[in-house]
């Protein structure tokens, strides 16, 4: 958990200790500062993006990419190590799906652009935009198969926020 490890490295903290509690990216920036925060995104965002490039490299399907995708997506939102307890899922995310189809950051970014001036929260558009993806996907003519784990994937971010939505609704 990079989270973990920049809190101990930066902030000299358990970064479970402070602000919400989250192991994120976005807690390191709130708890420790920007330069930690873009540590933290990056090298969560790898952890997805290096499973899907692997497994490209390697000559697997979409689907088997999307598959280690979604199993290191899980590993981040509920790690052994951390007791269970680890961040949202947000940068992993979008770094396997950015590495998976690179116009999805469009996709996300201009989503997020629409939907940020209705709500002014950054958590309603950015989740929002993350719904647009499978719905992009099928557009894109991928697969059924491909659009299920990435919706699967989707569905598991918005569980792991479940709290975060329940109040601001």
């Amino acid at each position: 958990m990079f989270g973990y490890i920049i809190g101990r490295i930066y902030g000299k903290v358990d970064i479970r200790t402070v602000g919400s509690g989250n192991v994120g990216a976005r807690n390191i920036g709130r708890s420790i500062n920007k330069l930690a925060f873009i540590v933290t995104f990056l090298g969560d965002a790898s952890k997805g993006a290096v499973v899907v490039l692997l497994g490209r490299a390697l000559g697997l399907s979409g689907e088997i990419q999307l598959i280690g995708f979604l199993l290191v997506l899980i590993g981040h939102i509920w790690p052994i190590t951390l007791a269970f307890h680890g961040g949202k899922g947000i940068s992993s995310f979008l770094g396997g799906i950015i590495a998976f189809e690179p116009s999805t950051a469009f996709i996300i970014l201009a989503s997020f652009c629409i939907t940020y001036p209705l709500f002014r929260s950054f958590t309603k558009s950015g989740l929002l935009s993350l719904c647009t993806i499978p719905i992009y996907l099928f557009f894109q003519a991928y697969t059924y198969a491909v659009i299920i784990i990435v919706t699967i994937a989707v569905i598991i971010i918005l569980f792991a926020h479940r709290t975060n939505i329940k109040e601001r609704i």
